[in-house]
């Protein structure tokens, strides 16, 4: 996937170490002139490698030192600017605010450096809201209290433009959600691509088919040496399982996607292949592809929200909801085993079979680890508004339900849930994750509603 650019742009000629204002002897402005610093290359470095420590690894970065209105028009072209504002004026930002880049404001704290650029920013942001208010431009200008949210901003942004530029792939028809109405399954494939950049690939079942009886065997030893238990019933072939999995990381691959999802519950892909796409659609989620099954496209989005903003992958489920315990119950036949991206940690798996059919292998008993959880709901009618659930995972259960199933405590409330109940499906993660999805949404344009 392509990295995000983002500029730093240290604004202005001169600065003042605030430290030295204070060594001046009854505050003689006749030696004011004396601690005015000229931003040399020093300074400037020394403010980029602050600013670079507090970005995504992932992006990539440049760094420049603009002071008139004609440098700021001259500058390179990023996804988004971390502004240091020196000694500068307003214009020179409104510059740089018609290159239609998100700004972020990062003013040094009045402890270490004073500027004439922070009466000026005020000037800027005031304006620029008042006038894109005006246009019906969203004035994407960000300014930061601290360094955390510096980081906060550029990582949802960085969330942002990844999915503008993910590309998916889907095998077979869209789900008929939301009301069961197939123009809306079909209208969701649009909105993901209309409204957040997504790049949608489609192969209709028939085609996949095609593909999945001409394509080599699986090997089944690759799955049982990968599991800690195999519960299946004598006689189940693991073949096709693993073979599904190798035909869509292909597919995938051939694609240039970063993400998938599959219509496997409600199309011919099962029956066909023989197989759940459970076991292949937990591999991808591990692999980094973030996989959605039954062709849900706004739970893969809240998917894609999840991940990206988080870097872990996320656990697609249904939700079962119990007011009078304060409990979340929920279960799938398929979940990643990676508790994170930036970690080797991974739960262990049993094998059974597919839960609503049980002639097919095989769905995937994920034994997850108690502790805290994030699990979220996006509105599958538009995409726009998205539930946080906070809580505590106590047990790994035994229901007659998909393999992989939970019982999450939720302090916030199951009541209060209900009352503002987004979704179908849910996406859950390792940890409270709440801050990082939430700033992301805010980016997105996506109202969320924390519990």
């Amino acid at each position: 996937m392509k990295k995000m650019n983002i500029g730093i742009i240290i604004l202005g000629k001169f600065y003042t170490l605030s430290p030295e204002e204070k060594k001046i002897a009854d505050h003689d402005l006749r030696k004011s002139d004396d601690i005015n610093l000229t931003a040399d290359e020093k300074i400037i470095k020394k403010m980029s490698d602050r600013v670079k420590a507090l970005l995504p690894e992932d992006v990539t970065t440049f760094t420049a030192n603009a002071v008139t209105e004609n440098d700021a028009l001259n500058l390179g072209t990023a996804d988004a600017y971390v502004v240091v504002p020196f000694n500068v004026i307003d214009v020179v930002f409104a510059a740089l605010h018609s290159k239609n880049k998100p700004i972020i404001i990062y003013a040094p704290a009045f402890s270490e450096i004073w500027s004439y650029g922070n009466v000026f920013y005020p000037y800027f942001m005031r304006d620029t809201r008042k006038i894109d208010a005006k246009l019906g431009i969203k004035q994407e200008v960000y300014l930061c209290n601290d360094d955390g949210e510096l980081s906060s901003y550029a990582s949802a942004l960085n969330v942002r433009f990844k999915i503008n530029n993910t590309k998916v792939l889907c095998i077979g028809e869209a789900m008929y959600e939301p009301y069961h109405s197939f123009n809306w399954g079909y209208e969701m494939v649009r909105l993901i691509q209309a409204k957040y950049g997504v790049e949608w690939k489609h192969i209709g079942s028939d085609k996949f088919l095609e593909i999945f009886k001409s394509s080599e065997s699986g090997d089944a030893s690759v799955i049982n040496g990968e599991a800690n238990e195999n519960r299946l019933p004598d006689g189940y072939d693991l073949s096709n399982p693993v073979k599904t999995y190798q035909i869509y990381k292909k597919l995938i691959a051939d694609a240039g996607a970063d993400a998938f999802t599959v219509n496997c519950i409600e199309s011919t892909v099962h029956t066909g292949c023989n197989t759940s796409s459970c076991y292949a659609l937990s591999k991808l989620n591990d692999d980094g592809i973030v996989a959605a099954c039954e062709a849900d496209v706004t739970t893969l989005m809240n998917m894609l929200i999840v991940s990206y903003s988080t870097n872990k992958p996320a656990f697609m489920c249904n939700p079962y909801l119990f007011p009078q315990d304060d409990r979340l119950f929920v279960s799938h036949c398929t979940a990643p085993t990676k508790h994170s991206y930036d970690s080797d940690e991974k739960d262990e798996f049993n094998l059974y079979t597919y839960f609503e059919i049980r002639d097919l292998p095989c769905g995937l008993q994920v034994i997850k680890q108690p502790g805290p959880v994030t699990v979220t709901g996006i509105s599958h009618d538009g995409m726009d508004k998205m539930v946080i659930v906070r809580g505590n995972l106590i047990r790994n259960t035994a229901f007659p339900s998909c393999r992989t199933q939970f019982e999450i405590d939720v302090p916030g409330g199951i009541k209060k849930l209900a009352e503002c109940y987004e979704g179908r499906h849910w996406a859950l993660v390792y940890g409270d994750m709440s801050d990082k999805i939430a700033k992301s949404n805010e980016i997105l344009g996506i109202e969320t509603v924390l519990i």
